[in-house]
């Protein structure tokens, strides 16, 4: 037993990776925060005396303890020093005072609203083919530090994206619709569903902060304060206190009766509540509080939702992490690949997930996990070491990217619903010599390299990126000559 109790305290403490800092203020610091106050004030509440009355003398300390504890459990009621007390029971009535038995349980309601949307998300997207959390997770690994443990984790994070983005583009080609009748139930099978959730996400916590609000003043009782904390602010700044605002009153007034050789005598009693000294400033804060997390979370709201549906900022993110990355890149020149791999490969869903790896882990694994898709997509596998030397391997790969585009378009050519497997072949046949003379010259170039090389005894890095502009851009002369051809 008391290990499930422990590894329910390790699962609750250990917070999720897979959202940003604005998700981590609303369940983790704010439900901590509200979990820790109730804690405080239940050892104020239960711990020791929240209420203390002043009782006829004639009562012995048996029956002090008595009316302090009705007037505890029964609730008080509030009139100002200079009015008298009403003598109808149902005016007293009007002006009782019943949250402050309360303040605990309601903070653990609050605390369990803050976390909910995160329970969500977490289920939600523990549903899609990505597995974002892990995703994320691994990306944080510490051993990140090492090279060796760094490059595994790539390749296995490449891998899995790599696997879960065909599996949508398979489904999204033939049309699969797992479910015909209840149509939302294939929004997991698409490749939108994780932003989708994510945006639920954020607005189920700006929601909730919200409700929160409205419940707060319906807890205190504040109907005639529309703002709470700023009226409050107001009273402070003004010098109204709270004997004449009412809001929180340390002494108040409680009405019991007892039963004395058969007569029922009432008493009324004046009580200090001791315990809503905590009760103003806690409620204060947390109203500001909730305040500020509305006004982030509609900021944070407004971002994600900018850069998921609109298509110009993923293009832009891809190029800005291309060009921080060892690989030569140019963002005017590759606008075409950027768009392409954008929206054939990664969909918003690989999108979102390498801006969270970005944002939680570090640019720069998010920029090597990024690179690693970018060569995984255009078939081009370039692995540049520290010092920025190409080996000889890695110098002589202009034949691979060249083949696997020809591969690609003829594989398109053939599954093209208006184009015959002759037409493929005769297109085949139009760019074979075109093929063979660009291997002529770039083995020739190759070759002059290699002696420069080893005359000067070494290819420097600028050499070597030198080398893989001229391999990319043969790449890119081979696909314009084919989107010239039309073929």
């Amino acid at each position: 037993m008391l290990a499930v109790i422990l590894h329910a305290l390790r699962a609750y403490g250990n917070y999720q990776e897979d959202v940003d800092n604005v998700d981590r203020l609303h369940y983790w610091i704010t439900s901590n925060l509200l979990i820790a106050i109730s804690l405080l004030v239940s050892y104020k509440q239960f711990g020791g005396k929240p209420i203390e009355c002043m009782v006829p003398k004639m009562f012995s300390h048996s029956w002090e303890e008595y009316a302090e504890n009705y007037c505890w459990a029964q609730d008080t009621y509030f009139l100002p020093f200079e009015e008298l007390v009403p003598r109808e029971i149902s005016q007293r009535e009007e002006r009782r005072i019943s949250y402050y038995q309360w303040v605990p349980f309601f903070l653990l309601v609050e605390a369990l609203c803050f976390r909910l949307p995160s329970f969500i998300w977490k289920y939600l997207a523990s549903h899609s083919g990505i597995r974002v959390h892990d995703i994320v997770r691994i990306s944080l690994d510490e051993r990140n530090v090492q090279t060796e443990v760094k490059l595994q984790n790539i390749k296995a994070l490449t891998t899995h994206i790599q696997n879960a983005l065909r599996f949508h583009g398979r489904l999204r080609r033939r049309q699969v619709t797992p479910h015909r009748f209840l149509r939302f139930l294939n929004l997991p099978y698409s490749a939108v569903y994780i932003c989708t959730v994510y945006l639920i996400t954020k607005c189920l916590f700006l929601a909730n902060v919200c409700l929160q609000l409205m419940l707060m003043n319906r807890f205190l009782g504040t109907d005639k304060y529309r703002w709470y904390g700023f009226e409050a602010l107001r009273d402070v700044i003004n010098g109204t206190d709270w004997e004449t605002s009412g809001m929180f009153p340390r002494v108040t007034l409680c009405d019991f009766q007892v039963r004395v050789m058969g007569n029922v005598q009432r008493y009324s009693i004046q009580c200090v509540l001791v315990i809503n000294i905590f009760n103003e400033k806690i409620f204060v804060f947390l109203w500001f509080w909730y305040v500020t997390l509305f006004l982030i979370t509609i900021a944070s709201a407004a971002y994600w939702a900018f850069v998921i549906v609109l298509p110009w900022p993923a293009r832009w993110f891809i190029s800005r992490h291309l060009e921080l990355s060892e690989m030569p890149f140019e963002p005017h020149q590759s606008s075409k690949d950027v768009e392409r791999f954008v929206s054939s490969y990664l969909k918003p869903d690989g999108v979102f997930v390498l801006r969270l790896i970005t944002l939680r882990s570090n640019i720069i694994f998010g920029t090597d996990l990024l690179v690693s898709l970018w060569c995984s997509f255009y078939g081009i596998e370039q692995q540049v070491k520290e010092n920025g030397v190409l080996t000889a391997a890695e110098q002589n790969f202009t034949k691979s990217p060249i083949e696997h585009l020809l591969r690609c378009r003829l594989k398109s050519l053939s599954a093209r619903g208006g184009k015959t497997g002759m037409e493929a072949k005769t297109a085949a046949e139009k760019l074979l010599p075109i093929l063979e003379k660009i291997r002529q010259n770039e083995e020739s170039q190759s070759a002059d390299d290699e002696a420069k090389s080893n005359n000067t005894g070494a290819t420097t890095a600028q050499e070597g990126g030198d080398a893989y502009a001229r391999k990319n851009s043969t790449v890119r002369r081979m696909e314009e000559y084919i989107a010239a051809k039309q073929v």
